[in-house]
């Protein structure tokens, strides 16, 4: 068949709008007085009323940009969610990328003459008047007309008083589509108007666009769409959810044949009244492909981390001023969000989560991967998947509330390498020695904090114990760092401060979370080295990614790029990255930390890691959460088990089954470093782990001494920059309601 029929119409500028006017200015007037048949005195004066509110009308309608669906990508490229706002799923497609039966079939089924006319049908219009009189409804609207009204529909939103006035059967509502659908016929031409109107209207199921439609009723694009498909797509748009096909076929199918016999009518034969007949002996040929939008629809755990995504936008002023522009702007959509997650590493953590706990098991568990030096989180994963049935949870677990996580958890012994940096800051060295008992008591021992560098006396009920009774007696820092002593360093802490130890975690960008985003000074108590503050595992993964960098702290980020659909390339947060901490600090605590994996509480990391490694176990003494934080040179990592909402008098992760296995008392060294171990082992696999720096140190124990007294090296309370660096105060009391008397365990 050919193309397009012969265009008589086709004139412009003053000529064609002159006509288009005196069509609209009689046709107003005769609509006027037949609506005002009972009033027959008055028609005239209500025609010229009329037509003067058309003469007020703005010449031009505004055609907003359309809506579209997002990606939100892996670092790889690979889809991780499709994402869309209120108005749909849609995919803008140029018109030669649209085939020419999907407009046969609207034209011959919606506006025969629209080839002819000069955005009024007149003829048609005047048709659905004289039959609206006799008691029947027949539409006769132009395309431009319809593409009008879809347009004011659109601006419309959510504004009900808008809509209404959009789609109401008001005269004014009428005038007003007429002289737009003239301005719309001189502003484009007629494939332009053709294009616009097939990407802007909606269908059935939230899809918008004849893309999307192709796409979900038939698997195929626009440009593939065959006769009978096309004419069940446009036979839809008379009403989206009663020839919806998939939910309606008999209806559907009635309505496709309909539109055949309209594309095969002598007026348009765009097809013959034989290939009418038999495409109307064939059954519609679904094949219907899922329509998913939203994070929840992404594999796993990833479906946290394109919830992270989300948020992180939201949350960002460089995308808006206020969280209703963000918000907008996301919601606009057509962009293209690449995020810094790594296929190949996120899927390690998953397996290496669910390898070691159920989603239905009592405790939860968390991983957040960090490139030190970069502050790219390159993946995130729990052991629960986000939604709400059992084992499901939308919290999460790895992030803070403001992107859509919790308060954190206490960090456990985590801690004590903060101390030790104090330590060897104030002159200590790794083998700095101490002999203590099991149990020490320290009801009367002085902290100083940033606010008061003279110290305040623990005047609580405090005597803290080490894990078992073979800890006692003389310890090197690092031998103590290699068994987490508890009273190794809680001793170190009196002689540090806290103030020394907090502001060095402040630089490693550790702080108690909030909803707002902004985070607040850790508490400085004498159980901080015991990792009495709530942290969550995105902060300790990048905190030990600082070590890693030796020194260079960096903004956790995870949003790479965002493109829209004309290439536009949008602002990213940088990752601000910065020396934060002392790197001859980092290296020494390197060096200490290897041991831990090696000889120490997480040794158990060796079953599935044999790479250069280093960390810290930690473990609260009421057992609800446990640790390993750790790193290789070129990627550091966070792992967190225990209770996902731990309340005051929980009896802790003792005496329970976990993946099936038995643990009478779990411990960061015998759950969370195995999560480690071989997480890490996947993320890895086939590149080269660099050797650290420095090498690991020795740990060994000389026979007993007096501990030698610390070298002074100023006030407590003197910084040396980074962030958290300004002295702040002792912030009150002990956090998470469950803190009294707490033992950073292994």
């Amino acid at each position: 068949m050919a193309s397009h029929p012969p265009r008589p119409f086709r004139g412009s500028g003053p000529l064609r709008a002159l006509f288009g006017l005196l069509m609209i200015s009689a046709l107003a007037g005769v609509l006027v007085a037949g609506m005002a048949l009972p009033f027959v005195g008055t028609a005239g004066l209500a025609a010229k009323s009329a037509s003067d509110h058309f003469e007020d009308i703005p010449d031009d309608l505004k055609t907003p940009d359309l809506p579209q669906r997002s990606q939100i990508l892996a670092s790889d490229g690979s889809v991780i969610a499709t994402v869309w706002g209120d108005f749909g799923n849609r995919v803008i497609v140029p018109f030669n990328a649209i085939s020419p039966n999907v407009w046969q079939a609207l034209v011959a089924t919606e506006d025969s003459r629209f080839f002819q006319h000069g955005g009024i049908d007149i003829k048609g219009t005047m048709r659905a008047f004289v039959s609206d009189l006799g008691g029947s409804n027949q539409g006769g609207s132009s395309i431009a007309q319809q593409y009008v009204k879809n347009v004011l529909v659109l601006e419309a939103g959510n504004d009900k008083a808008k809509y209404a006035d959009a789609t109401g059967d008001s005269l004014a509502r009428k005038i007003r589509e007429l002289k737009y659908a003239i301005a719309v016929e001189q502003k484009f031409s007629k494939d332009e108007i053709l294009e616009r109107y097939l990407n802007l209207v909606p269908f059935a199921e939230n899809i918008s666009g004849i893309e999307t439609a192709a796409e979900r009723w038939f698997g195929v694009h626009a440009s593939q769409l065959t006769v009978p498909q096309a004419a069940t797509l446009i036979g839809m748009l008379k009403n989206p959810v009663a020839y919806d096909p998939a939910e309606h076929p008999i209806a559907a199918t009635d309505r496709r044949d309909t539109v055949l016999d309209r594309m095969a009518d002598p007026t348009v034969h765009y097809i013959t009244p034989q290939q009418a007949a038999a495409y109307k002996a064939m059954p519609l040929g679904l094949n219907l492909q899922p329509q998913h939008s939203g994070c929840i629809y992404a594999s796993g755990s990833s479906a946290f981390f394109c919830e992270y995504i989300e948020q992180e936008i939201l949350n960002d002023p460089i995308y808006g001023k206020t969280k209703a522009d963000r918000a907008a702007f996301f919601n606009r959509g057509g962009l293209t969000i690449k995020t810094t997650m790594d296929p190949k590493m996120e899927a390690a953590a998953q397996k290496a989560v669910n390898d070691n706990v159920l989603a239905t098991d009592q405790p939860g568990a968390a991983i957040a991967m960090i490139q030190p030096g970069t502050g790219q989180i390159k993946a995130m994963a729990q052991s629960r998947n986000m939604g709400t049935g059992e084992g499901e949870t939308y919290l999460n677990l790895a992030a803070d509330p403001s992107h859509g996580g919790g308060n954190g958890y206490q960090a456990g012994s985590t801690f004590k390498s903060f101390v030790a940096m104090a330590a060897m800051e104030k002159g200590l060295t790794p083998q700095y020695v101490q002999d203590l008992p099991y149990q020490i008591d320290e009801t009367q021992s002085k902290f100083s904090v940033c606010d008061n560098p003279a110290g305040f006396t623990q005047d609580k009920t405090w005597k803290p114990t080490d894990e078992t009774q073979q800890e006692a007696g003389p310890q090197t820092m690092t031998s103590a760092l290699w068994n987490s002593v508890n009273n190794y360093f809680v001793k170190l802490e009196e002689q540090t401060g806290i103030c020394e130890p907090a502001r060095l975690a402040a630089a490693a960008g550790l702080t108690i979370d909030s909803d707002d985003g902004t985070g607040k000074r850790l508490q400085q108590v004498g159980s901080f080295t015991l990792g009495t503050n709530q942290v969550t595992p995105i902060a300790m993964a990048n905190a030990y990614a600082t070590f890693a960098a030796h020194g260079v702290y960096c903004q956790p980020t995870a949003v790479a790029s965002i493109t829209d659909t004309s290439g536009k390339q949008y602002p990213v947060a940088t990752p601000d990255c910065r020396q934060a901490i002392d790197p001859s600090l980092t290296d020494q605590l390197s060096g200490m930390l290897q041991g831990v994996v090696d000889k120490g509480t997480a040794s158990k990391i060796r079953d599935y890691f044999s790479g250069p490694a280093a960390g810290k176990t930690g473990t609260n003494d009421s057992r609800l959460m446990t640790w390993f934080d750790g790193y290789t040179p070129n990627l550091a990592a966070a792992v967190w088990v225990g209770e996902v909402s731990p309340k005051a008098g929980d009896k802790g992760l003792v005496n329970v089954k976990i993946h099936g296995q038995y643990y009478p008392a779990v411990c960061g060294g015998c759950l969370a470093a195995p999560i480690w171990g071989e997480a890490m082992n996947g993320a890895l696999a086939g590149t080269t782990v660099p050797a650290f720096s420095m090498p690991e140190l020795p740990g060994d124990i000389p026979p007993p001494t007096q501990p030698t007294p610390p070298p002074t090296t100023g006030p407590p309370g003197q910084t040396t920059g980074g962030p958290g660096g300004q002295p702040g105060g002792l912030d009150g009391g002990l956090t998470g309601g469950f803190i009294g008397g707490l033992g950073g365990q292994q």
